[in-house]
C-alpha cells in the first residue's frame, strides 16, 4: 500500500495505517541503526525510538520528499544522538572457536571473521562517512536519496563516499596483507 495512503488512514484516526509503515519499514530503520551502531539489541531501541518520534511528528511531514526519505533521516538523527551520548563504540563480540574446525566450518568462520573485521572498521569510520557509506552500500539508497536524508548535496554525498570507502579500504588492506589473510 502506498505510503501517503496509510498516513493518511493514521491520521484521520485509524492507527492501523501507522502499524502498516511500521511493519513496512522496520526491518530497513533496524538494519541501517544496526550498521552505525554495532549492537543489535541497542539498534531495536533506537529503533522503536525512532518509530515513536515519527508517530509523534507524522502530522508534520510536509510530504514534499518521500516518506522513507524523512524516516531514514530520523533514523540517522536519531542514532547520531544517541551515539553522541555513548562514551566509545562497543567492541563486537569475539567469535568463539571450537576446537575441531571442518573444511566447511573453517570457511564459514573465516567468513564469519571477514564480516567481523569489516563491521568494526565501519563502526570506526567518523558518523559522517559511516551514514554515507550506510545508506548507500548497504541499504542501496541513490545519492540524491542520500543527499535528501542528510540534507547536503549530491556532491557531499559522492565527495563523503568516497573518503568513507578509502578510510575503510586503508583500516583493511593492512590487517589483509599481514598474517596471510585473505
Amino acid at each position: 500500500m502506498d505510503d501517503n495512503i496509510l498516513i493518511d488512514k493514521f491520521l484521520s484516526g485509524d492507527k492501523e495505517g501507522f502499524e502498516m509503515l511500521v511493519k513496512k519499514y522496520q526491518n530497513h530503520v533496524v538494519n541501517i541503526v544496526y550498521s552505525l551502531a554495532g549492537r543489535i539489541s541497542e539498534a531495536e531501541d533506537i529503533a522503536q525510538d525512532i518509530f515513536m518520534k515519527v508517530y509523534n511528528n507524522l502530522s508534520s511531514f510536509n510530504r514534499k520528499a518521500q516518506f522513507s526519505t524523512w524516516l531514514y533521516r530520523i533514523s540517522v538523527n536519531t542514532t547520531y544522538s544517541h551515539l553522541r551520548g555513548r562514551k566509545q563504540f562497543v567492541p563486537l563480540e569475539n567469535i568463539k572457536r571450537e576446537n575441531s574446525i571442518g573444511k566447511n566450518s573453517r570457511e564459514q568462520l573465516e567468513s564469519k571473521e571477514k564480516s567481523e573485521i569489516i563491521k568494526k572498521a565501519i563502526a570506526e569510520l567518523p558518523f559522517k562517512f559511516r551514514s554515507v557509506l550506510v545508506l548507500k552500500e548497504i541499504e542501496g539508497l541513490s545519492y540524491k536519496d542520500i543527499a535528501k536524508t542528510l540534507g547536503c548535496r549530491i556532491g557531499t554525498v559522492e565527495s563523503r563516499l568516497f573518503r568513507a570507502r578509502e578510510m575503510l579500504k586503508s583500516k583493511l588492506i593492512p590487517i589483509y596483507s599481514e598474517g596471510g589473510q585473505k
